[in-house]
């Protein structure tokens, strides 16, 4: 469900817990390197222009905790020193890395005036991401350590089985003028370093549900005022979409799930066309839903 900014409750607790409200969320796995942060930049650019909440997800690898466990397992510091993992030491280093995480959410859902939320879990990160998702939920997914496969199993998971939204960002690939914000007096200097002007791009494969993906994406470029580029995909191979996006310069490509086929499909696609891909899990996607209605009713009146 989608709400005016102007007319949505505060959800957010100081201690950015979420409270009761149901808001639709923009939900992305959190670590701390250079492209989290851009990935999360690029998260709450989105949720501001669709009126959600972000959430941040900061999962405790279980694979790392295992092998801190194993007797034989060494670490190697910068210094050149050997010694043994620790499985206690392992935690408390990710309880840090949490914490920091959850302090670059703050800061950047600030700066985007978006509701935020944080939450810490054990478990495999994909996994664990695509575990509780619903299909008001738009996935953020980065998993530079994860297989073209394994990303794709999620993003299946999470369009096929929740009917959920998601943004695949194959490693730092036009991150940075992906999602111009939409021009606002308030919100213009947070964003300053974002480069305007690139297109959304949606993958028209002649269905009705690739003419819902072409408005929900005419949609989407409305309100942040970037151009609308139609890619036609009926007789074309994921590499001739993909040269396409990258020829018109596309910050974000927006396209129907089911369109895919493999597995790999889709962080090839994302790789390829050299943007962030959107992938819808449904024929009108999540976001938007409510606030185009709204707007609809206000031009009636």
């Amino acid at each position: 469900m989608m709400v005016s900014p102007a007319n949505r409750t505060q959800s957010r607790r100081p201690d950015g817990q979420e409270g009761d409200d149901a808001v639709p969320r923009i939900v992305i796995g959190l670590d701390t390197s250079f492209v989290a942060r851009e990935t999360l930049a690029l998260a709450a650019r989105l949720a501001a222009s669709a009126d959600a909440r972000l959430k941040g997800v900061f999962v405790e690898d279980d694979n790392l905790v295992a092998l801190a466990s194993l007797p034989f397992a060494r670490e190697i510091s910068f210094s050149g020193d050997v010694r043994s993992l620790d499985p206690e030491r392992m935690l408390r280093a990710m309880k840090a890395q949490a914490e920091s995480a959850r302090r670059m959410l703050a800061r950047i859902a600030g700066e985007a005036h978006v509701d935020w939320s944080f939450d810490v879990r054990r478990g495999r990160p994909l996994t664990s991401l695509a575990a509780s998702a619903s299909s008001d939920d738009t996935l953020v997914i980065r998993a530079p350590g994860e297989s073209a496969r394994e990303v794709g199993r999620t993003v299946r998971a999470a369009t096929s089985e929740a009917r959920a939204d998601v943004l695949l960002v194959s490693g730092s690939a036009g991150l940075r003028g992906a999602l111009p914000l939409r021009a606002s007096a308030s919100l213009r200097p947070a964003f300053q370093p974002v480069l305007p002007g690139r297109p959304v791009g949606v993958v028209d494969d002649g269905s009705s549900a690739g003419e819902s993906c072409s408005a929900f994406a005419e949609t989407l470029a409305s309100r942040i005022g970037a151009t609308f580029l139609r890619l036609p995909a009926r007789g074309k191979t994921l590499a001739d979409v993909a040269a396409a996006a990258r020829h018109g310069g596309v910050g974000l490509l927006v396209i129907n799930a089911n369109w895919l086929g493999g597995d790999e499909d889709a962080a090839r696609l994302s790789a390829a066309a050299g943007c962030p891909v959107l992938l819808l899990g449904k024929e009108r996607g999540s976001l938007f839903a409510q606030a185009q209605d709204t707007e609809d009713n206000n031009k009636g009146d």
